[in-house]
């Protein structure tokens, strides 16, 4: 059917159909570019302080191999109080601190809420964790939790 001027219905000023291809489309990934950049910011700050502390970690981590020292040099009397070591650490609560799980070397951690709690089977496994020594304790090895590192 023809109107005026010889144009049909299928004529309109604005083609509703195509609407969506150039305004909604691109409306739509500008409103999911700007959520995106509300994760994005604290996402990249987290892998920069992870990186950061790894750099902060990696001197101390050296030093602790090298000196690859042990629990009983640890509680020996006028152990190297300071010193970093790389211990796997099962830490059930704060009286059941243990290195590798043995119940007989017992460790006193001087900062204990900020060390993560094991919580699986008692003869199961434990966490390598950077430790600083401090002053042994009546032959029980007093540490500073540090940071608990990956496997």
């Amino acid at each position: 059917m023809s109107g005026e001027n010889g144009k049909t219905g299928r004529d309109r000023l604005v083609d509703f159909r195509r609407l969506r291809l150039f305004v909604l489309y691109p409306l739509g990934a500008l409103c999911g570019a700007y959520l995106l950049s509300f994760w994005l910011g604290p996402a990249l700050d987290g892998f920069r302080i992870a990186r950061d502390k790894g750099v902060q970690l990696r001197p101390l981590l050296e030093q602790a191999r090298a000196d690859r020292i042990n629990y009983a040099q640890a509680a020996a009397e006028g152990a190297p109080a300071g010193k970093y070591v790389e211990w796997c650490v099962q830490n059930r609560s704060l009286t059941e601190v243990t290195v590798e799980g043995d119940a007989a070397r017992r460790l006193i951690v001087s900062n204990y809420p900020s060390m993560p709690v094991y919580t699986g089977n008692k003869h199961q496994a434990c966490i390598p964790m950077l430790l600083q020594l401090e002053k042994p304790d009546f032959g029980t090895v007093r540490v500073r939790f540090e940071e608990a590192l990956k496997n």
